[in-house]
């Protein structure tokens, strides 16, 4: 599979949500107009992207749930977010993208995140390194996880159990780290840390279609992707942790009881 055609499809169908729906004045009353307001995203957007991407490799399955958290089978599956971040578009903010990722085997073997509001472009491939607008990335140097930026994100309507899990984690985080942040969506923070002005990304539960791409981008600019028990993330895993090598393991401990 090649980038290029895969590239022009994103920057296109994030064109058109530029044009259509974004505006920085954008204001909605309430979650009744932000259902409404979705529901013209995805008639606008989610069929005839996925009606491309399908033309360009029609063996490839799809990953339908936006929030789907199990294993894959082998094959190739595309993990596709075309609102990723939609709630920001809806409200005027620029944190959304188009993000594509074609998995196989259980791990992503190409990304292409395209950001409208910016022209912001990231690409991966494995062993290709990653790029934002053709500059390649590289992960943060430091050493001491006493200093790092620590981030996760939300996903979706977690359960109430998994809100508390996660506020508590957050609250430990604060004495154990420099800085501690909780964004939405799942990819601008793996964005960061691929960029090097994060240091640190963890999540319960990931929905495979919001880390498949920022996370293969993450590990091609350097880092180390595994579940909050060290074994080698994949799709189905219940949790991820991404940083430079060098913070791996003080994270893994840092994070060890919550």
């Amino acid at each position: 599979m090649q980038l290029h055609p895969v590239i022009d499809i994103a920057q296109d169908f994030g064109h058109r949500l530029l044009e259509r729906q974004w505006s920085p004045a954008n204001r909605l009353t309430g979650r009744a107009a932000m259902r409404a307001a979705a529901a013209d995203l995805d008639e606008l957007i989610h069929d005839p992207l996925r009606a491309a991407l399908s033309a360009l490799h029609p063996d490839a399955r799809w990953v339908d749930d936006p929030d789907e958290r199990a294993s894959l089978d082998g094959g190739d599956w595309w993990a596709v977010d075309d609102v990723e971040g939609a709630v920001n578009l809806l409200h005027g903010r620029p944190e959304w993208c188009i993000s594509i990722a074609l998995i196989r085997d259980r791990r992503p073997v190409l990304a292409v995140i395209y950001q409208p509001v910016g022209d912001r472009l990231f690409t991966a491939e494995p062993g290709a390194g990653a790029y934002e607008n053709g500059a390649r990335l590289a992960v943060s140097p430091k050493t001491d996880f006493a200093d790092a930026i620590v981030e996760t994100s939300q996903v979706g309507d977690e359960p109430e159990a998994l809100k508390s899990r996660i506020g508590q984690a957050i609250g430990a985080l604060m004495s154990r780290a420099l800085l501690v942040r909780t964004t939405i969506p799942t990819t601008f923070p793996l964005l960061s840390l691929a960029a090097g002005r994060t240091d640190a990304f963890w999540q319960y539960a990931p929905a495979l279609t919001g880390v498949a791409a920022a996370t293969l981008i993450a590990t091609e600019a350097g880092a180390t992707a595994t579940d909050l028990t060290g074994a080698p993330w994949h799709s189905g895993a219940d949790s991820l942790l991404v940083t430079p090598p060098a913070l791996h393991e003080a994270a893994l401990k840092a994070m060890a009881d919550l």
